[in-house]
């Protein structure tokens, strides 16, 4: 595969990346693979996070066919967020980055640690 084409694949897997390289997509996720959950419980349950932040995750999850959206706002009837099964399959990558996470968190905050006394 010339360079070129290398290029235009990684742009195009960079953007459908996207969705997942949000600072509380793995919250999302992990709270939905949990059980559904109303916008206001995933406000509540991620701390730090604003409203519209996180309405532009879900949306982008959504878009992305990440999550599913139950329910209208305007019925008066409370609006939920589940995982699809896509979604429900991307649980892996983030239990793979878990696992390796455990795996060098020693390394890594080693790292931190001389990175910052050499500023």
């Amino acid at each position: 595969m010339s360079t070129t084409n290398q290029c235009e694949q990684d742009r195009r897997l960079r953007e459908l990346a996207l969705p997942f390289l949000g600072k509380w997509v793995p919250f999302i996720l992990i709270l939905l693979a949990r059980q559904s959950h109303s916008f206001a419980d995933l406000e509540r349950a991620i701390d730090g996070i604003s409203r519209k932040v996180l309405n532009e995750n879900l949306v982008q999850l959504q878009m992305s066919g990440l999550i599913l959206k139950n329910g209208q706002p305007s019925t008066g009837f409370p609006v939920s967020y589940e995982l699809t099964e896509l979604g429900k399959s991307s649980l892996v990558v983030l239990e793979s980055l878990k696992t390796w996470l455990k795996a060098h968190e020693t390394e890594i905050n080693f790292n931190r640690q001389a990175f910052d006394s050499t500023e």
